[in-house]
């Protein structure tokens, strides 16, 4: 498949600002493009640094799937007219389909499929999408190496939120793995990188992707910090302080 991305023209028209906390992570995106991570009354929301949106996760959110929006008439007249309007050749797509992330929107499209969900969250996914492509929350000016600092760590909170209200879990312990998978015991210790690995840990963690490997990587960290045994159970995957 073709893999350019529809890069249709904004409205400059002026957009109420969402304070919205953000982190850029490297995941599974169009093109393995930078996910910028945003937080919606609690819920990771996924967007990349071009304003493409991951409807599966938005769309779990109100037990809604992207497929059913898709099949929708208005949804084809739409995508029809805005190839039409905007000089959108067929060749480009508007939707890709990613493997281990689900379905992703261009930005146009993602502002009317989120208006199909709800109301409010539309208004904060175009505000948010015009942060984004204003470059309100593009990835940091900063080394790998560089200490983070608090701001940079944010999005760490709204995936743990994400996993703990998905899956169950504490949320000691979702953040204590975090921490451990990038071998740090607290997160201010982090370097920028580590966050950046943190977060796609986490990002696995949510969509219940996460591998053996992640857990060993966590195990072998514990036990060269000196750290208590965690125990985290997902997916069929349990970590545990046992010898490993």
């Amino acid at each position: 498949m073709d893999e350019k991305k529809a890069t249709p023209k904004r409205s400059s028209q002026k957009t109420t600002e969402v304070r919205t906390k953000v982190n850029t992570v490297q995941t599974d995106a169009p093109g393995g493009a930078r996910v910028i991570v945003a937080d919606f009354d609690g819920w990771a929301v996924a967007f990349d640094s071009s304003g493409w949106f991951n409807a599966t996760y938005a769309a779990k959110r109100y037990s809604k799937r992207p497929t059913d929006w898709l099949r929708l008439s208005s949804t084809v007249e739409y995508m029809r007219v805005l190839r039409e309007v905007l000089g959108i050749s067929e060749e480009i797509p508007l939707i890709r389909a990613v493997r281990n992330s689900g379905t992703w929107l261009c930005p146009e499209l993602a502002v009317s499929f989120a208006r199909w969900l709800n109301t409010r969250f539309a208004v904060w996914c175009d505000a948010t999408i015009n942060r984004i492509l204003r470059g309100g929350a593009t990835a940091w000016n900063k080394p790998p190496e560089a200490r983070s600092e608090t701001p940079d760590r944010e999005g760490l909170l709204s995936i743990v939120a994400a996993i703990v209200a998905r899956h169950g879990l504490l949320f000691n312990t979702v953040y204590e793995s975090l921490n451990l998978y990038v071998g740090v015991n607290h997160a201010r210790q982090m370097t920028c990188a580590q966050v950046a690995d943190a977060a796609a840990f986490g990002e696995r963690l949510l969509a219940g992707n996460a591998t053996p490997e992640d857990f060993a990587r966590i195990e072998r960290h514990r036990l060269r910090l000196g750290g208590m045994p965690a125990q985290l159970s997902l997916g069929g995957t349990e970590l545990t302080g046992g010898d490993a």
